[in-house]
């Protein structure tokens, strides 16, 4: 976060927490490791990867969403042995190795994925080049890596000032779960939060 010649103490920051409030299940109460298993299945980020000709397949537990973050669709030079091995391509003229050592990669893969998968609970798609548009490298193999969360059905967004004091609750049976938070403020500023204006001493502040 980078705010050029801003005043310092002039910033007013905020947290930005995202909350849901999970079910205390019958069975999950006889055993708090299966509802702590449970949450951290909710609260991780997932990876799944696939070559082509096979299937991907992106599952969240129930009661959540997919949430996809990134997509990748392409290869990224040479290949490990056990990651999407060239085939052999056969053509009128003989027998031809699949390039591995290029680097190619397709720009639709975010939103094909957004397309198949966003909100749903299972998603699975067959990895082709066809899926995404025209190929930019079809001498070479390539795989789909996606990048996902699982976000609860029932999610809600708080926000507090700084120098406030926050208050979460939940109905009873059931448990608070932090699914995000950011501390800071944007350089468009947020309208919880305004920016009081003083005349302290001027300190640049960079980002990481």
């Amino acid at each position: 976060m980078f705010f050029p010649d801003v005043p310092l103490s002039a910033i007013n920051y905020a947290l930005v927490l995202g909350i849901t409030c999970l079910t205390v299940f019958c069975n999950f109460t006889k055993s708090s490791s299966e509802f702590s298993g449970y949450l951290s299945k909710v609260l991780r980020n997932y990876t799944e990867q696939a070559c082509d000709g096979d299937f991907l397949s992106v599952r969240c537990p129930p009661r959540t969403t997919i949430t996809v973050q990134s997509a990748f669709y392409g290869r990224k030079g040479p290949s490990h042995p056990q990651q999407c091995p060239s085939y052999q391509r056969y053509t009128l003229v003989g027998t031809h190795p699949l390039e591995d050592d290029t680097y190619c990669y397709m720009s639709t893969a975010l939103q094909k994925m957004l397309d198949e998968c966003q909100d749903r609970r299972i998603c699975q798609v067959l990895v082709t080049s066809r899926l995404f548009g025209m190929d930019p490298c079809p001498s070479s193999s390539k795989y789909l890596i996606v990048w996902y969360k699982c976000m609860p059905n029932e999610y809600k967004s708080t926000v507090v000032c700084e120098e406030e004091r926050m208050k979460l609750s939940c109905k009873q049976g059931m448990q608070i779960a932090v699914y995000s938070a950011m501390f800071g403020r944007t350089q468009q500023g947020t309208l919880e939060c305004p920016t009081h204006h003083r005349a302290p001493s001027v300190v640049r502040a960079r980002g990481l």
